[in-house]
């Protein structure tokens, strides 16, 4: 589960989605680093409105499959950018991602009020991000 919180005075507009993508942490190249599908058929701002002394949730389901073999070898870290569509990359946050982590085919949903709701979306995920 990804958290945004504003602790602001007022409302801020955040993407729909954050940026996220999985990889290794000791990798030069992130080129190759997996990014989770997201909902599709979406669009016109603004995406997602954000009140002062609330909270955003999105949830990512690392492997929606369950698979414990055929998975992507090496993801240790995964990279989050809250608002990709306004904040430079150099805000991104890494994670690093227990030594047992199993990654295929990620889902990622949208920012939500509730984390029932961020997980609904997710489970709605069928478009390259």
């Amino acid at each position: 589960m990804i958290e945004v919180r504003n602790a602001g005075a007022s409302a801020c507009g955040l993407s729909y989605y954050p940026a996220v993508d999985l990889g290794s942490s000791t990798s030069a190249d992130q080129s190759r680093n997996i990014k989770p599908l997201v909902p599709g058929g979406l669009g016109g701002p603004p995406a997602y409105a954000l009140h002062a002394g609330r909270t955003a949730y999105a949830v990512i389901d690392l492997d929606p499959s369950g698979a414990t073999t055929g998975t992507a070898p090496g993801i240790d870290e995964m990279n989050v950018l809250a608002n990709g569509d306004h904040m430079p990359s150099a805000e991104t946050r890494n994670f690093p991602l227990g030594s047992g982590a199993k990654v295929l085919k990620p889902k990622l949903g949208l920012y939500s009020a509730t984390v029932a709701q961020a997980v609904a979306s997710m489970q709605q995920a069928d478009t390259r991000s």
